[in-house]
């Protein structure tokens, strides 16, 4: 078979289609999300089959392969299918699929009365509305869960005008004879379907790799939704609660098979993901132990490739208890990654070849001995705290043993780096100061012009000229402070101009960022 003719279009009617998943013949997997429309939506769609719009299309995996964990549609029970009968998966249209089949059987058995009841919508023929029946006039209107079936609706029309019953024609017509889009998938390998499933983007939420994940790896001992759920709930408790379901899902891949993407798990049998759980949770919370204790970093947000983890996961998950040579090397791959915008381009790429090394290290080889060069102008970038090379940056201040400027002291960096705080940063030549000097806030606002300040310090120099408030830093202080802001002595007094103290610090910073990534430490 061609693989054309495995993906087939078609355009059922909408009264056929319902009839399909009443007999059972498509189902809903677990992998779907809960039913999440709101009331104007349901409304919006019936109004858009009423008057002919298009609704978008449905896509269905037909399979005699059982995904188990199997829900009903929205609450109402359908029927059991034979073993080795062929069934359509939803992967696509949940929200509007349950929408149309609950306003159709809204009167039916259901496990979740309060979800029917929404579904329970009228028309008024007169005015070509759509309610709900609540807040329809019963004497005025038809209620939906009628018009398909003709023993429900004959009774119905005697109540009506003749207008109102030709309404009430044409309402019935043009649901029973609306063609729905769908197209269907056949004779797929499960990566093939997982890969098609991740391209998916309707009109509503995108579809996540994790459902589907799920749904095929999903036992009575593991479900893997709820496993990466209570991982993330607690990564929360240290501040790294912000990585995403599909990075973990990385993670999950590199520990268990070596590779990141997600699709690779397809086929792992579940006792394999249930071991691999387990290695990633040992792993991940040492990736972070690691990054707060070597490094300083006591929040994601402050990783400048959140996808370095997947690296750091692959060798912690293979060597839980490194000597100080393989965390030598750990830091120096870091730095180098952070300053050499390594994963900038290629990720996918350059991930692997790091997952390799890391299994090399992990045994013990000597890896990650680049030495690299890091230009001044990268320091001369725009000061976003989200961008790249200032996360770099704000990681190696934080291991300088910065200090406060006016009071010398340590600043504290469980403060500074366990969430973004823009107090805890400061521009050494403040911008009102320079803007006051015609130099405007994209050459003030630079990487090379912020150092970490206490919010104390910060508030206390405000938009005082450097001048006037470096003449109050602790002489008996001052080298110490200007090594922990990476400032060179010449150029601390407030006395140089702007440009001078820019390209003077600029330079400092390259090299200190150089020597991170030739030794691993200041």
């Amino acid at each position: 078979m061609n693989t054309a003719s495995k993906i087939s279009p078609t355009n059922p009617r909408l009264g056929a289609l319902l009839s399909d998943v009443s007999r059972g013949n498509i189902k809903i997997p677990a992998f779907q999300r809960e039913y999440v429309w709101k009331d104007d939506q349901i409304m919006s769609l019936l109004d858009s089959i009423y008057r002919g719009y298009p609704v978008g299309s449905l896509l269905l995996w037909s399979t005699k392969e059982t995904i188990n964990h199997e829900r009903d549609v929205g609450g109402f029970a359908l029927p059991l299918t034979p073993m080795d009968f062929p069934v359509n998966y939803l992967l696509d249209g949940q929200q509007r699929l349950t929408t149309l089949f609950g306003v159709f059987n809204s009167d039916a058995a259901t496990k979740d009365a309060e979800l029917a009841s929404r579904f329970d919508v009228s028309f008024v023929p007169a005015t070509e509305e759509f309610l709900h029946s609540s807040v329809a006039d019963p004497a005025k209107s038809i209620n939906l869960r009628t018009i398909l079936d003709t023993t429900k609706l004959l009774p119905e029309l005697g109540r009506f005008s003749s207008e109102d019953q030709k309404a009430v024609a044409t309402l019935t017509e043009r649901f029973k004879d609306y063609e729905f889009p769908v197209v269907t998938i056949r004779d797929r390998t499960n990566i093939e379907v997982c890969r098609i499933f991740q391209r998916i983007n309707s009109s509503g939420t995108r579809l996540s790799t994790l459902e589907l994940l799920s749904a095929w790896t999903w036992s009575n001992e593991f479900n893997l939704i709820n496993e990466i759920a209570g991982l993330l709930e607690k990564l929360e408790d240290v501040n790294y609660g912000e990585l995403s379901e599909e990075l973990v899902l990385r993670c999950l891949t590199a520990v268990v098979v070596g590779k990141i993407d997600a699709e690779e798990l397809v086929d792992i049998p579940p006792s394999d993901l249930i071991d691999g759980m387990s290695r990633l949770k040992q792993a991940i919370f040492a990736s972070v132990d690691f990054l707060e204790k070597e490094l300083r970093i006591k929040n994601v947000v402050f990783v400048p490739f959140p996808i370095m983890l997947v690296s750091l996961v692959g060798f912690f998950s293979r060597n839980l208890k490194p000597d100080a040579s393989q965390r030598g090397s750990l830091k120096r791959w870091f730095w180098h990654c952070a300053f050499t915008q390594k994963y900038k381009a290629g990720t996918n790429t350059a991930v692997l070849e790091d997952l390799r090394s890391m299994e090399k290290l992990a045994e013990g080889k000597a890896v990650f001995d680049e030495v690299a060069k890091v230009s001044p102008d990268i320091f001369r970038k725009t000061w976003r705290v989200n961008s790249t090379v200032a996360k770099a940056s704000i990681c190696m201040l934080a291991q300088m043993e910065p200090r406060s400027f006016l009071t010398g002291a340590l600043v504290d960096l469980g403060v500074a780096m366990s969430a973004y705080n823009a107090r805890e940063f400061h521009h050494i030549y403040p911008k009102a100061h320079l803007s006051a000097q015609g130099i405007q806030f994209h050459q003030s606002n630079i990487i090379a012009n912020i150092c970490l300040l206490s919010s104390s310090d910060n508030r206390a120099i405000s938009d005082e000229s450097p001048v006037t408030y470096m003449a109050k830093i602790p002489s008996e202080k001052k080298a110490d402070i200007a090594a922990g802001a990476i400032i060179p002595m010449e150029v601390f007094s407030g006395t140089k101009s702007y440009a001078d103290f820019i390209a003077a610090r600029s330079v400092a910073l390259a090299a200190a960022a150089e020597k991170l990534i030739f030794t691993g430490g200041v």
